[in-house]
């Protein structure tokens, strides 16, 4: 409530403005906010690039099985080069030929159906590509993970396909850091990878899912 009386002096409304008003007329009023002053405070700094963010979003957002619309942005799944999901900042960072684009979740409607169209048409055209190179005999970096035909290596070590056990993603929450890692079980000991740091993260997961279920 405090970040909202506060963010309201910016015509920024998290609450209703009839209860806004209602809270300042309150006689308990100024004990509430100076108490809070210092949590809203937090809350605000804290999330202000989404404030900022949501301000500058483009009116609408459009997907489609050809590529991504927003505002001036045009960018077609073919061109996609990289995709990353950042799970802290609701966030997923496409890579593709005419530089990065950051594409912010939660300042959209069915957040969780635009991150599945956008992850899986993504999926869809890179997939083939890593399949190509391993059948080629190349290496096929995933930031910390590299995929090869022997299988996975860590920190140069290798874990042979006929060692990994199972391999998902788990969510996790740290002092109010909202994390995904994902989990690779080989020879019954888990490695888990933050999966901001894992490049395509999801296109390696697909190719895990179908070359363990062989």
């Amino acid at each position: 409530m405090v970040a909202a009386a506060f963010l309201s002096f910016g015509s920024i409304y998290l609450l209703p403005r009839d209860f806004i008003k209602g809270l300042f007329r309150a006689q308990s009023a100024p004990i509430a906010l100076l108490a809070g002053i210092p949590c809203g405070l937090y809350f605000i700094f804290w999330r202000a690039s989404d404030v900022f963010v949501w301000l500058r979003s483009p009116p609408m957002l459009e997907v489609d099985e050809e590529g991504l619309r927003a505002g001036g942005t045009r960018i077609a799944w073919r061109n996609v080069n990289s995709i990353t999901s950042v799970q802290d900042d609701d966030r997923l960072v496409l890579r593709h030929r005419g530089g990065t684009y950051r594409l912010r979740l939660n300042l959209w409607t069915d957040a969780d159906e635009l991150h599945d169209h956008v992850t899986r048409h993504t999926v869809n055209v890179l997939l083939p590509g890593v399949h190509r190179q391993v059948n080629a005999g190349k290496a096929v970096s995933f930031g910390p993970l590299t995929l090869s035909g022997a299988g996975l290596t860590h920190k140069k070590k290798l874990m042979r396909w006929d060692d990994i056990e199972s391999i998902r993603f788990q969510d996790e929450l740290d002092s109010g850091v909202s994390t995904r890692e994902l989990v690779i079980a080989a020879q019954g000991r888990p490695l888990r990878i933050d999966e901001a740091r894992i490049t395509n993260a999801p296109v390696l997961l697909a190719y895990l899912s179908q070359r363990l279920a062989r």
